[in-house]
């Protein structure tokens, strides 16, 4: 695990972005420090760059960990300031929020596989054997 301090002196801007990248991931609450840290790297030698590529999702009940890995990419290939801040906001975001999310996917998965799943297999193991019936019957009395 890098120090940010580390990760600054970093020359290779690639390796640079990505330890980064990684380091937000580990200290997703770290989110002034790191910023603070970055603009001030960022008036000794220039490594914003111009935001290019598609708008932010703003709405934050869509910010996923999907998402949030979608953005990481985007970042690493157009180092932008805006890019950097809405990843931080992601980031800090799906730390405070990830027992909440944790908890929503688990009454999904009860739902799935709960009673609705039951049902459902009771309906396809009765078709199947209707079908079966229907082409024993249709069979015995063609050739009987």
């Amino acid at each position: 695990m890098e120090t940010l301090e580390n990760i600054v002196s970093i020359t290779d801007p690639i390796k640079f972005r990505k330890t980064l990248i990684q380091y937000i991931d580990e200290h997703p609450s770290e989110k002034e420090k790191t910023l603070h840290m970055i603009d001030s790297l960022s008036q000794e030698s220039k490594i914003w760059e111009e935001n290019i590529g598609e708008p932010f999702e703003t709405n934050q009940h869509r910010w996923t960990d999907f998402y949030y890995h979608n953005l990481k990419i985007r970042l690493t290939n157009n180092f932008s300031r805006e890019k950097f801040l809405h990843t931080l906001d992601v980031a800090e975001y799906l730390e405070q929020h990830q027992s909440m999310l944790l908890s929503e996917n688990s009454n999904e998965k009860i739902k799935l596989y709960g009673k609705t799943m039951g049902f459902i297999m009771i309906g396809g193991v009765s078709i199947f054997i209707a079908i079966v019936v229907v082409m024993v019957f249709y069979f015995k009395n063609k050739y009987a």
